[in-house]
């Protein structure tokens, strides 16, 4: 992170599923070098348990919470361990991510629909809906970054249970944004393309070549780093600094989607 970011967030709270590992992991870290206090979750403990540790390392104050977020009781758990231990949430990041499958339509099952949109929208509706209480009593404008992707708005063969599930979220922060701006909360969307652990090491090597040749494709001719060209859009998104902006959806992606 450039020293422009250090101490930007500096005792805000920040809460963020999906920590585990790629992005969210990277993310949290990057939120911690910028002085944000963070409530952090994931459904691995020993994987949480590395992160907080790393968040630690930049001397972040990090409570982490093991949280299935299709799991209702787990979600409200996780928001009232955040209350008690910061008295308040100022950003809510829904990070946690349904691992696409890459497989024609046709020979897809339901489930593994029903399965993207649990993981995914169902999650962020709740977790928006318990986190407002304790965000709307914040100072300054509050916020929500939800985290999509560019194929809601290209499609993608292959992709027939993922697309569906991100151009449900980015909906839904588009009416949470007119909704819930009257109590000083404002919903963004952010779609990032960033090469991550995941990709280069974490994957099938024929899947992450697949990965890697569909990320490459871009005007600027490379591949995106989480710390350099996502954290800060992030940052900005969790800062003061965009408390006109809400109800957008900000493509980090090199210019892999451009809108008129």
């Amino acid at each position: 992170m450039s020293a422009q970011h250090q101490g930007r967030l500096h005792g805000r709270v920040v809460m963020m599923t999906g920590v585990s590992k790629g992005l969210g992991k990277q993310n949290a870290i990057e939120l911690a070098k910028a002085g944000a206090k963070l409530s952090i979750s994931a459904r691995s403990e020993a994987a949480l348990r590395e992160t907080v540790a790393l968040c630690e390392a930049e001397g972040a104050e990090v409570l982490g919470v093991v949280c299935d977020v299709t799991d209702v009781e787990h979600l409200e758990r996780y928001v009232a361990r955040t209350v008690e231990r910061f008295g308040r949430i100022d950003v809510l990041v829904n990070n946690a991510n349904f691992e696409a499958e890459l497989t024609p339509f046709l020979e897809q099952d339901v489930s593994s629909l029903r399965t993207a949109f649990e993981v995914g929208v169902v999650a962020v509706w709740r977790l928006m809906q318990l986190c407002h209480p304790h965000m709307s009593r914040t100072e300054g404008t509050a916020s929500i970054i939800n985290l999509v992707s560019g194929v809601y708005e290209t499609g993608m063969e292959g992709y027939a249970s993922y697309v569906p599930d991100k151009a449900a979220i980015r909906g839904l922060s588009m009416v949470a944004a007119r909704e819930l701006g009257a109590s000083g909360i404002r919903v963004n969307t952010l779609a990032p393309v960033a090469l991550t652990d995941t990709i280069l090491h974490g994957l099938a090597p024929e899947y992450s070549e697949f990965v890697k040749q569909q990320m490459s494709v871009n005007p600027l001719g490379r591949f995106g780093d989480p710390a350099t060209d996502i954290a800060p859009v992030l940052i900005f998104l969790a800062s003061d600094d965009s408390r006109w902006i809400t109800g957008q959806n900000f493509n980090a992606d090199g210019g892999a989607v451009i809108q008129a």
